[in-house]
């Protein structure tokens, strides 16, 4: 076996994932009750591709024409994590070549305790590297220190097409092992399909479109039973935000001070992936780069990234005076940082959310998404064709709708955004 590099306003819910990044969720005493939810979580919205099994087996087929990887140690083997597939490990202790390692538990949106490890090949300082990274899924930091129990398994790479002759044309690929470590699973028929992960509990959800839900782009269609594109659904890398996490307080050496290192190297190696170029925003007034280039550079000073140690009171200029009014600020850091932008920073500019003026855009739009939730749900099946209710509604993932409704991010939304007035 070889170790080979493998290859708005009806459209904006297709973009949209308010999936939650709070700094620390404040509890509001006098917060309304969690809304009764149409069950749309970590699916997108609208969404003009239907995936299932066959869409499933076919970007598998795209991204890994040789069936390399259909095994969590053979992803690790192919990727240059391991040397040998007999030096994986299903439990216990496990070496690897990984350039960057942190454990934390993402404590707003998906709840879980999170293995997460990044290589570079041929190394991090490369100007063009392939990127691959890991997250061993736990619902507890004792079984991942023990990497026992295991949910899941989800891994990412960053490289090119398998066909393309110019190698720095690159883009995300997605692959999902069960606790088996298996990429493909029996279905109720018997026959072997594409694991679907089921990552809060409510059920298995079709790969890559459940992946997209945060990480950017959406869903290609089959064109002749093929999967269009190569595989190559727009994704990116999500910025790691620090105070997104909860860190283990019984191991010293996973705290979040001993792992501000790993995580600085790991938001530069995203970095990569969305590198780009300062464009002209008509909206704010100003030329800005994309939000999620600078998010990390934010984060750690600017350009180059000079500061160690991660600034999660960092505010983009497009929130700021001149460019936005002075309330501005108020709404960013206590709804829009925990509430939009760990996923709307992988959107296109005019989603991202970098600026005041580039969200207010959307601002009845947001009204229908977030807050009209609370006038009910509704049965709108019959729009959109489906046999199901299927209200769009924000936030995207359930932990992280529910810390919304929960805390005080919600008023805080409505204050700035306008209350929805229900009819009757």
């Amino acid at each position: 076996m070889s170790r080979g590099s493998v290859i708005m306003t009806s459209t904006l819910a297709i973009f949209i994932s308010l999936v939650l990044v709070p700094m620390v969720p404040i509890k509001d005493a006098n917060a309304a009750n969690i809304p009764p939810d149409p069950d749309t979580f970590l699916i997108l919205m609208e969404r003009q591709i239907t995936e299932d099994e066959t869409s499933a087996a076919a970007y598998y087929a795209a991204i890994d024409p040789g069936r390399n990887k259909t095994t969590y140690a053979d992803w690790l083997f192919e990727t240059g994590f391991i040397d040998h597939p007999l030096d994986y490990s299903f439990s216990g202790p496990l070496t690897d070549n990984a350039d960057a390692a942190v454990v934390h538990k993402n404590v707003t949106d998906l709840g879980l305790v999170r293995r997460m490890r990044v290589r570079c090949e041929p190394g991090c300082d490369h100007p063009d590297p392939d990127i691959y990274t890991v997250i061993e899924n736990y619902l507890s930091f004792d079984d991942a220190a023990a990497r026992v129990n295991r949910l899941t398994s989800v891994a990412m790479e960053w490289v090119s097409a398998k066909d393309t002759a110019d190698p720095s044309s690159k883009f995300v690929l997605f692959y999902a092992f069960n606790e088996n470590d298996l990429r493909e699973v029996n279905n109720s028929t018997g026959a072997m399909v594409p694991f679907a992960p089921d990552l809060d509990g409510r059920g298995s959800k079709v790969m890559p479109g459940v992946c997209n839900t945060c990480h950017g782009g959406a869903p290609e269609a089959l064109i002749d039973e093929v999967y269009a594109e190569d595989g190559n659904t727009g994704a990116l890398f999500l910025p790691l935000d620090l105070d997104n996490f909860a860190f283990d307080p019984h191991r010293p050496w996973l705290s979040r001070e001993a792992q501000e290192p790993e995580y600085k190297k790991m938001n530069r190696i995203a970095l990569i992936t969305h590198r780009a170029t300062k464009k002209f925003d008509e909206e704010a007034g100003f030329s800005r780069l994309p939000a999620g280039h600078e998010l990390i550079e934010g984060w750690y000073g600017g350009p180059g990234l000079p500061d160690a140690f991660f600034n999660g009171e960092f505010v983009p200029p497009g929130w700021l005076p001149p460019f936005a009014p002075n309330d501005a600020k108020e709404l960013y850091l206590g709804a829009i940082a925990p509430a939009c932008r760990a996923c709307h920073a992988q959107q296109e500019r005019s989603l991202d959310f970098g600026t005041y003026q580039g969200l207010m855009e959307f601002e009845d739009a947001l009204q229908e998404l977030v807050l009209r939730i609370e006038c009910g749900v509704d049965d709108d099946s019959a729009s959109r064709g489906k046999q199901e209710d299927n209200q769009a509604v924000m936030p995207l993932a359930l932990e992280t709708y529910e810390i919304f409704w929960e805390t005080n991010q919600h008023q805080i939304f409505k204050d700035h955004i306008g209350e929805v007035e229900c009819e009757d």
